[in-house]
């Protein structure tokens, strides 16, 4: 079962990269909330029958504060995030810089549950904030004193952030609901929170093509659903840290999906910081492999 788990998250780092691609189709058709809304809500809809079969269609009390944080912060805040970052830069870019997820999610555990970071870890994220950097400023360093970024870039790291805290709010949740159960609980907050944002431009879209729905159909069903359920059997087989080294193939499935799809090339400057930002996250992740032990002794 393991060689067919690793399969598997292959395919989920392929899904989770392709979303950054797809989602290149719909930006412009419609705003932020709704191309949300959207996602989310056939989202939720594909996992009504499977909550009908045995699970609870009511969260638990205990659970509903971390839930709704969920909803804010993983369904509402980081894809109005990405698809406000992907109006203004590349998939590619975007891609990339969601390789920092494990880095953020371990900084707001840090700051939010105290939970240790040993030095190795702290280097790795200095690494990967380095190449970060290197593709936020194109390797033209005096950028950096001006503050003269892309938009759209830091957008993506406001989403990573975001990300974080949903990460920890999950933590909380999930000892009370399943991982099914609170994706679609949290996916159920997020649209809820969509409504009386979103008001009667709900599902205003300005000239649907098929690409355009099949793009949709791609976030909600493809890359929310089906790779939410390979990556729980992948957990489950391997466990969440060795799980979570085939997270680093999502920008490289970004960048070869942006080329062939899109047309977007990668100069030698991202190829360079997404090298680093990658070689940050492998020794951030390696040292917290190396953390449970010596917390367990």
């Amino acid at each position: 079962m393991r060689p067919l788990a690793s399969v598997l998250l292959v395919l989920t780092s392929l899904l989770w990269g392709g979303n950054f691609v797809m989602s290149k189709f719909v930006v412009g058709h419609a705003s932020t909330l709704t191309l949300t809304g959207l996602r989310w809500g056939i989202a939720v809809l594909c996992l009504v029958p499977f909550m009908l079969r045995g699970q609870r269609l009511l969260p638990p009390r205990q659970a509903v504060p971390a839930l709704a944080v969920m909803g804010l912060t993983g369904v509402v805040l980081f894809n109005v995030f990405l698809f406000l970052a992907l109006e203004r830069t590349s998939a590619t870019n975007t891609g990339l810089l969601s390789a920092l997820n494990p880095v953020s999610i371990a900084l707001c555990s840090f700051l939010l549950l105290r939970e240790r970071m040993r030095p190795l870890q702290v280097l790795g994220m200095v690494i990967s904030i380095g190449g970060v950097l290197v593709v936020l400023t194109g390797g033209e360093w005096q950028r950096l004193a001006s503050l003269s970024f892309n938009t759209g870039d830091l957008w993506m790291l406001a989403a990573v952030l975001v990300w974080g805290v949903y990460a920890v709010a999950a933590k909380f949740a999930m000892q009370h609901v399943t991982p099914l159960e609170s994706t679609f609980y949290a996916g159920g907050f997020g649209v809820l929170l969509l409504l009386p944002l979103n008001g009667a431009d709900l599902l205003t879209v300005t000239d649907p093509t098929l690409l355009f729905w099949g793009a949709v159909l791609y976030g909600g069903v493809l890359s929310t659903v089906v790779a939410m359920v390979l990556w729980n059997i992948g957990v489950q087989q391997l466990g969440g840290t060795a799980a979570g080294m085939y997270l680093n193939l999502n920008p490289v499935f970004t960048a070869l999906l942006a080329w062939l799809l899109l047309g977007e090339q990668m100069s030698w400057v991202q190829v360079g910081g997404s090298l680093i930002v990658i070689a940050g996250v492998l020794l951030f992740s390696r040292s917290a492999r190396l953390l449970k032990p010596a917390a367990q002794a």
